[in-house]
């Protein structure tokens, strides 16, 4: 077998700046009024590759509040099903506080340095994202490239952690900004989506150095790159267009007066045209997004993320790596068939880099994020493959078997463990993310990578205690409170069934979530007892189910200690400060105190609740009793 052969020279981090040593911070801002409006996404759109967004999440809040995680990891999804395969991009987000009036949110962009054009020596500055592209389908052969490289982020935000945002999938329906919404446009501009050089309004010039550029400033400034004051002319033109590749020409954001971090960064604000309304300037509150639009491929042509040059098997043209679309996702309950192997390309590029390390991993790491299947030693596994996307951006094989003479394979869906469903990419709709491939054996003429949508059982369902929620009830509740608790992973799911069950019970309750988009419900849970949840997530496949989740008692139980003489005997009683007692707190210690000399006159074991004071003197004393959790409890007697 033949290893897949890729050409590394050396990847560098060449440092720009202009608020950080590698990058450069973006802030956006929203409109200050409400405008209630829905932009969804189309129902039948293209899905183009098996691209994975890695989030790395900062700050408790995430976990405290699993609405903002399902809301941002479905922003995530949207994303991914329109970026060609490329290694994980990787998106470090928080939440904090930012200074400046209608300020939503902060983009950290972070750049490298990458030869772009495989015929080329000559390098590129670029935004990091950009060469996770690069290095798509490639290995090391003999340079060295660090690990660090790939554990770093690609891009920072920071969203505002005032109370601004709505985190449901759905329509906005408050006076909030569609965190969804905004997400999607940090990570555009994560992606590239911003034009970098900034502009003097005073010597009307475009200050840059060609060579600082990055290709989306190259391609937004076409000819007049070579003189800086035609180059600010156009960009204050208020006619400034992205075009390239024969998609376009879009109107870009390029007002008379240059705005630097916003001319030329958005597109023109236009509100009939749907196509790039997700990149129009200042989101107002109320307004939900979630079509990308077909720009975006554009911009990706734009920033270099599709170059092609022949390698093995000869001919010219792109490669049959073959996107997929969601009118054509296959069923779960059907068996799924493949035919006709086409001839497909390769392509070389090169990368600087200044780490001396072990490249062996980095090598396994590439690999195994290939859009072609190959084996753990990175060698390419001959005939049909059926693969399924994990959330790493890996992929495992299905059990599929092809015809004799491998004009076609097959496998039944159910062949996927159920048992690693959770481990599983999905798209927005909550289609599991596949590929079939094929490599002709013993030359290699026949290649292909054909990537599909699997319709399945819903995901599982993740919670966690959100936080007590304000008393709403027309009359104060000593007893219950309702609490908010979160969960993500909702796409594919069409109902949620809640079994709750409180401390004490001896079967749940059960209710359906009202709305599953919304990433959150609310129960009513008894303050002094453990509540339990379980989710069952439903589809018309089948169901699933989540880990239980425990919500500790929201308040202390009280107990009173009650005693009474009879005789010799003191009986002591232990009540709960509710009707219904749950646990079996029992009395083991005491000290009784003489009141009028400060003593302690006999101490020892509580049995069976009875305390034997026939050798006391007649008079008034004190008790002290501990119980088996170690609380004590204080009273007085008379003897």
């Amino acid at each position: 077998m033949r290893k897949l052969l890729l050409l590394f020279l050396f990847l560098g981090c060449v440092g720009f700046s202009y608020a950080q040593e590698d990058g450069t911070e973006v802030i956006s801002l929203g409109r200050d009024f409400f405008r209630k409006e829905s932009i969804p996404k189309p129902i039948v759109r293209e899905v183009v590759g098996g691209t994975i967004i890695q989030v790395i999440y900062e700050g408790n809040e995430w976990e405290q509040n699993l609405d903002r995680k399902n809301a941002f990891e479905h922003a995530c999804r949207i994303f991914e099903e329109q970026l060609p395969t490329a290694l994980p991009i990787k998106v470090k987000v928080k939440f904090g506080k930012l200074r400046g009036s209608n300020v939503i949110a902060k983009t950290a962009l972070y750049t490298d340095s990458c030869q772009i054009y495989p015929w080329s020596s000559s390098f590129y500055r670029v935004w990091r994202s950009t060469i996770k592209w690069k290095f798509k389908d490639l290995g090391l052969g003999n340079a060295k490239v660090g690990m660090s490289f790939f554990d770093k982020p690609d891009g920072e935000i920071t969203f505002n952690s005032d109370d601004i945002y709505s985190f449901s999938l759905n329509d906005v329906q408050e006076d909030k900004y569609d965190f969804v919404t905004v997400a999607l446009r940090e990570l555009c501009k994560i992606m590239g989506f911003y034009f970098s050089a900034r502009g003097d309004n005073a010597t009307k010039v475009i200050e840059f150095d060609r060579n600082s550029l990055f290709p989306f400033d190259l391609v937004v400034l076409g000819n007049q790159v070579l003189d800086p004051f035609k180059a600010y002319s156009y960009a204050t033109s208020n006619k400034a267009t992205l075009s390239v590749g024969g998609f376009g020409p879009y109107d870009l954001y390029s007002p008379t007066i240059f705005e630097y971090g916003r001319s030329l960064c958005f597109f023109k604000p236009d509100e009939t045209d749907n196509e790039t309304r997700l990149m129009q300037p200042d989101l107002p509150r109320g307004t939900s997004i979630r079509n990308i639009g077909g720009w975006f491929k554009g911009f990706l042509k734009a920033i270099d993320w599709v170059h092609y040059t022949a390698v093995g098997g000869g001919g010219g043209g792109e490669p049959t790596v073959t996107s997929t679309s969601t009118d054509k996702a296959k069923r779960y309950d059907e068996v799924c068939t493949f035919s006709n192997p086409q001839k497909s390309l390769n392509y070389n590029v090169a990368l600087r880099n200044e780490e001396v390390v072990d490249k062996d991993d980095v090598n396994k790491y590439i690999w195994q994020h290939s859009s072609y299947a190959l084996d753990d030693d990175g060698d390419i596994l001959y005939g049909w493959v059926v693969s399924v996307l994990r959330k790493d951006g890996t992929w495992e094989i299905i059990p599929s078997t092809s015809s004799w003479n491998e004009s076609e394979v097959s496998f039944m869906p159910s062949s996927i463990d159920v048992n690693k469903a959770d481990q599983y990419a999905r798209s927005s709709d909550g289609y599991l993310r596949c590929r079939v491939n094929y490599t002709s054996y013993p030359v290699e003429v026949n290649r292909l990578a054909r990537y599909f949508l699997l319709d399945y059982l819903p995901q599982k369902p993740e919670m966690a205690f959100s936080k007590v929620m304000p008393q709403t009830r027309t009359v104060a509740d000593d007893y219950y409170a309702d609490v908010k608790i979160g969960f993500k992973n909702v796409e594919g799911t069409e109902k949620i069934l809640v079994e709750q069950l409180e401390e004490g019970s001896p079967v749940p309750f059960t209710y359906y979530v009202e709305d599953v988009r919304d990433g959150y419900f609310i129960a009513s849970v008894d303050k002094e007892y453990s509540t339990t949840f379980k989710l069952r997530a439903m589809n018309k496949y089948g169901e699933t189910v989540s880990e239980q989740l425990t919500v500790a008692p929201l308040v202390p139980a009280t107990y009173t200690l009650n005693s009474q003489v009879n005789g010799g005997l003191l009986s002591l009683k232990l009540e709960k400060g509710r009707k219904r007692s749950l646990d079996d707190r029992a009395l083991i210690d005491y000290k009784v105190l003489d009141l009028n000399r400060s003593m302690i006159v006999r101490e020892g074991k509580v049995d069976n609740n009875i305390i034997d004071i026939s050798s006391l003197e007649k008079g008034m004393y004190g008790l002290q009793v501990s119980d088996t959790e170690g609380r004590s409890y204080d009273t007085k007697f008379v003897r």
